[in-house]
């Protein structure tokens, strides 16, 4: 190891307790998407995360770009023309506070881990790139290429951030966003988000579940202005007597829209119910039968392939509208092999042609060789630094890598590590924050010099 790279990791280490305390703050900030205001289009509170943050990146001697509110970046100038870019987000999915141990804006410190929304999706990693930057400049390391950390502001809700600021600035010539899992993601499934667009329910209900395509439910409410058999899940649904009617609670545990399975829908029983129910509502049959299976088998649409495994579908939104209709809101990640027009038509072949599916957000699949030198560089760093001997994998979420040429996912959660993005009590380890500020530091080394 080389002089400066030492040195740069004994300065990482000694200001490790700054860069926490830097973290907290940032996750204080809700930054839940909000109304737009002038120059901030997601919301007061994003802004002035945003403003934080490249407030630090200044106090660095970074040079920072503030990309109407939209994004940010901060450049470590280098030598040459190329720019290698660092792509995190700065916002986050809603947290619901009686669902959580501490506040999850409250970057409460306990058991050796921080507690909060954002702490590893993605302020976490994203302020360990920072730190990263900082130290290797504070060491004398003079990079060939320009390290160009971006912060991106919407990245849960469309990534109309990016879109944004790739319409100002240039495309990084490589680039990782911290935004994953290790060692290295080189294959994202595509994203299918959408809208199906049922009939009308029976008259006097109401299903309201979800506010995100890409998180699983963990509540769903029904009002009815008739009581309603509750079969086998009686144990399962609270029941509260209304002026109306009556009101049906069903609960579940929230997880990220992506790996469907590591959470537990609530609307899934609740859809049994109604259906026992309403056995003729062509709606109710249709979402029960159909939407509750999170392989896509029951609705026709199980795809798969070797490159990066099997279909998931989540059912993310239940809501009816104002006229009665029952809208469901759909995340599905298709395999690699496979595009959204094909996936398009796959569910309009499977789905009753009254129903009408309004596509949302998607995205082609990504792939990036894993002999490229982007890849290799990174699987490299990953092994020396860990002593493993892993190989780029193959995911189901949607990082910003598929926004831009040759980039990959880099981070941050470990391989066995437990999974809390997108659900509560969402944490990070001290220790794995440590050790990802290490890996992120050589990594900029390796592809900068």
């Amino acid at each position: 190891m080389g002089f400066i790279m030492q040195s740069a990791l004994d300065i990482l280490n000694k200001h490790f307790d700054k860069m926490v305390k830097t973290l907290q703050q940032t996750v204080k900030f809700n930054t839940e998407k909000g109304a737009p205001q002038p120059n901030a289009p997601f919301g007061a509170n994003v802004k002035a995360c945003l403003d934080y943050v490249l407030n630090t990146a200044r106090s660095f001697g970074l040079e920072t770009y503030d990309c109407d509110g939209y994004a940010g970046h901060a450049d470590f100038k280098g030598s040459g023309d190329k720019v290698l870019g660092i792509l995190g987000h700065l916002d986050v999915v809603p947290a619901k506070a009686d669902e959580w141990r501490f506040p999850p804006y409250s970057a409460h410190i306990a058991d050796g881990k921080m507690y909060g929304r954002g702490t590893m999706d993605d302020k976490g990693p994203m302020i360990a790139c920072l730190f990263a930057v900082k130290a290797l400049a504070d060491a004398g390391f003079k990079p060939s290429k320009t390290v160009r950390l971006i912060f991106g502001c919407d990245e849960e809700s469309g990534m109309q951030c990016v879109e944004h600021y790739f319409t100002k600035m240039p495309y990084p010539d490589v680039s990782f966003s911290p935004d994953g899992d290790f060692p290295v993601i080189n294959r994202e499934k595509g994203i299918y988000q959408f809208d199906v667009v049922c009939g009308k329910l029976p008259k006097g209900l109401k299903i309201t579940a979800g506010e995100r395509a890409n998180v699983v439910p963990s509540l769903c409410k029904v009002t009815c202005v008739k009581p309603l058999n509750l079969c086998a899940y009686a144990s399962q649904i609270k029941q509260t007597r209304t002026d109306d009617g009556c009101e049906y609670l069903s609960f579940g545990k929230s997880a990220h829209g992506s790996t469907p399975d590591e959470g537990t829908n609530a609307t899934h029983a609740m859809l049994k119910i109604l259906h026992d129910n309403f056995p003729d509502d062509p709606s109710l049959e249709f979402v029960c039968n159909k939407l509750c299976d999170t392989s896509g088998k029951a609705w026709g649409i199980d795809l798969q392939d070797a490159e990066s495994g099997k279909l998931t579908c989540n059912l993310g939104v239940l809501r009816t509208a104002a006229n009665g209709t029952l809208i469901a809101t759909v995340d599905i990640r298709f395999p690699v092999t496979y595009t959204c027009s094909q996936m398009y038509d796959l569910l309009r072949r499977n789905t009753p042609q009254q129903f009408e599916i309004t596509p949302a957000h998607t995205s082609e699949p990504l792939f990036v060789p894993s002999d490229s030198e982007l890849v290799t560089t990174l699987i490299d760093v990953y092994n020396q630094t860990t002593g493993q001997q892993a190989k780029p994998i193959a995911i189901g979420g949607g990082t910003y890598s598929r926004c831009l040429p040759n980039c990959v996912a880099f981070g941050p959660l470990f391989p066995r590590e437990e999974q809390t993005i997108h659900m509560p009590n969402e944490c990070i380890n001290l220790d794995n924050l440590r050790l990802m500020a290490q890996l992120y530091l050589k990594a900029i080394y390796a592809l900068a010099r």
